[in-house]
C-alpha cells in the first residue's frame, strides 16, 4: 500500500491531460487558480517546462519555487495544485506568501487543501524554512479555515492594490522541526 504522500508529487509529462482538464474546469467555473503559477496563461506542456525552470533557477530574475499536485489513487485524477515559493520577493512579500494552492472546483470541501498544505509544510521544513506566510482573500472562509487547521496564526489584514483589489488575510505558520 502506498503512503498518502506518494500522490502529492511534481506534475510530469504524463499528467498533461489531467492538468488541461483541471485548468478547463477552473476556467468554466470562474475559479481563481492560485498556486498554479502561470498555468492560466499557457498550455500544460509550457507550464511543465516553466515549473522545471523555476525549480532549477535557470532564470535569475525568476522565482525559486516548486510545483506539486495532489493526484487521486487509482484513476490519477488531479485534485489540486500547490506552489511553494522558497523565497519571497516583490508581490509575494506582502500579498502572495510562500504557498499558494487551488483545489479542483468539483473536489472542494473534501479536505484536499488541508492535506496539500500539511504535505507542503513538510517540504518547506526539509528545504530549511522555519516559518511560512500564507494568505487568502478576506471572504474566502474555506481557505482561512484550511490555513488555521494547519497552524496558521493571523497576523493582519492588508489591501492588495496590485492584483485582487481586495483585502487579504496574512497568516504565519511556524514549521515544527522533525523528530
Amino acid at each position: 500500500m502506498q503512503r498518502e504522500a506518494d500522490f502529492f508529487r511534481k506534475p510530469e509529462e504524463g499528467d498533461v491531460a489531467e492538468i488541461t482538464a483541471f485548468k478547463r474546469e477552473c476556467q468554466e467555473c470562474g475559479s481563481g487558480m492560485d498556486g498554479t503559477g502561470i498555468l492560466v496563461n499557457c498550455d500544460a506542456r509550457e507550464w511543465l517546462l516553466y515549473n522545471e525552470k523555476m525549480e532549477n533557477r535557470e532564470d535569475p530574475e525568476g522565482l525559486h519555487c516548486l510545483q506539486y499536485g495532489l493526484f487521486r489513487e487509482g484513476d490519477g485524477r488531479l485534485l489540486g495544485l500547490l506552489q511553494i515559493r522558497l523565497e519571497l520577493k516583490g508581490y509575494l512579500v506582502n500579498f502572495g506568501g510562500h504557498i499558494g494552492y487551488c483545489v479542483r472546483p468539483s473536489e472542494r470541501r473534501k479536505g484536499y487543501a488541508v492535506k496539500m498544505l500539511r504535505l507542503a509544510l513538510d517540504i518547506c521544513r526539509d528545504k530549511g524554512l522555519e516559518k511560512v506566510l500564507v494568505t487568502c482573500l478576506e471572504d474566502n472562509v474555506g481557505s482561512a479555515k484550511t490555513i488555521e487547521a494547519c497552524g496558521g496564526v493571523f497576523e493582519e489584514m492588508v489591501y492588495d492594490d496590485r492584483n485582487y483589489m481586495a483585502n487579504l488575510k496574512r497568516y504565519w505558520i511556524i514549521i515544527k522541526k522533525g523528530l
